[in-house]
Formats: C-alpha cells, structure tokens, sequence
C-alpha cells in the first residue's frame, strides 16, 4: 500500500452501525437487509464466494466483522460442523442481535458469536482452517488492516485459507461515496484496489493470493473485490 490513510476508529463504526441496527424503522430495514433472508439483497452471489473458499464440515471457521451472523448461519444451514462455527465483531449492539438471530434458526449449538477486535483477536494460533470477511475491511486503516491480517495469519493452521471480499476501489465506485454522503451510510470508509489488498496479504505472511470471480451483486451496483489468500 502507499500513500497515507486517514485514521478510522474502529469502536466508533461498531458504535454507529449498533444505532443504525437498534433505532426505529431504520433499525427493521437493517436487520432484515443485513440477515440471512436478505443476502439476495446485498450479498447476492455468496454462495459461488463461499465454494470459493472450500469449506467441509471439518474446518474451523471465523467470521471475521460476522456482523449479526448472517454468513455463518448461511454456512452452518448447508454444512454440518463438526466444531462449532466461530463469529465476532467490534459492536457488542450486532453481536446481541446475531445471537438471537442464530437461536431463532436454531444453530445456537452450531454457533458462537463475541465481541472482539478484528486486530485483537482473541484465540491461540493456528485455531482456524477458514477465515471470512464481507465487507469489513473498508472500515480499517492501513495500520489497521495490516494488523489485522497478521492476526489472521495467527489465528490460521499453516495452509488454512482466508477469503475476503469487499467494495473495490475503481472510478465506478462514485456512487458509494455518493450514496455515503446522502443516507449518512456507512461510516468512514477506505477502499482499495485488489492490487493493495494483495500487497498486504504478502506482507502479512500469506502466500498464493488468487483472485475470485465476484459475480454480479444486486445492491450498491459498486464493483466488489474478492481475493483468496492460503497461509
């Protein structure tokens, strides 16, 4: 990466995200948009994401920003783990919220959610075989999206796999910062290229950086990055 990044706060996006997901008719719309009912909405081509990363029913998966888990019950509705599926992030508000979304799927004994930083993480190394991140990573600076890929790189087994996927920096981003400064959505945010995306992970200790084929999301039409990154 080059250039310097503005400083982002992370437990202020988990802070802002929180009122946005617990605050009147606002509130409804983001916790159907951001649950596993409305991933056709903003997630429309997960699935062809997630075979990306080849997950069996023996990995250990992380969530990585799980938001309020709907990647993992997607995950853990087609897969049966046999250690449970693992979430966190910083908004103690989503998580509380993801909790009950996850018993009223019944997968409450399939997964866990807590609050934790994504550059703090707190499990032992080599934990996981699978980390995933959707749409997270825009709302760490560099310095902290450096230190969070070394914690996932951490937390991986040597040869567990890390998919991610965000917005993508590109000219036909405008309308996101557009629409940020219309709706107030989301908070700060830095994009980047999947060029960056992969110096970082080679910086970090990851090897093999293979870029995954998006398909084509239904909403922001905003160009996606998805890379594959082995340990």
């Amino acid at each position: 990466m080059s250039g310097k990044s503005r400083r982002i706060d992370e437990t202020v996006v988990g802070n802002r995200y929180g009122e946005w997901f617990t605050r009147g008719l606002r509130g409804i719309g983001m916790r159907y948009v951001f649950s596993r009912r409305g991933l056709w909405v903003i997630n429309t081509p997960y699935r062809r994401l997630l075979r990306a990363a080849a997950v069996t029913e023996q990995d250990r998966v992380l969530d990585l920003g799980c938001g309020i888990g709907n990647i993992l019950i997607a995950l853990a509705e087609r897969i049966d783990f046999i250690h449970p599926a693992t979430g966190i992030d910083v908004s103690a508000d989503l998580i509380r919220i993801g909790r009950r979304e996850i018993a009223r799927a019944g997968l409450q004994d399939r997964i866990g959610l807590q609050v934790a930083s994504a550059t703090r993480l707190p499990y032992e190394d080599g934990t996981f075989d699978v980390v995933l991140t959707s749409h997270v990573l825009k709302h760490l600076d560099d310095e902290a999206l450096l230190a969070s890929f070394r914690e996932v790189a951490r937390v991986l087994r040597p040869g567990g796999r890390f998919l991610l996927w965000e917005f993508e920096k590109s000219a036909r981003s405008a309308l996101l910062f557009w629409s940020a400064r219309v709706s107030g959505l989301p908070p700060p945010f830095q994009l980047r290229t999947s060029a960056e995306f992969s110096q970082a992970l080679l910086l970090t200790g990851f090897h093999r950086v293979v870029r995954v084929d998006t398909g084509v999301f239904l909403l922001p039409p905003v160009p996606r990055v998805a890379l594959r990154a082995t340990r």
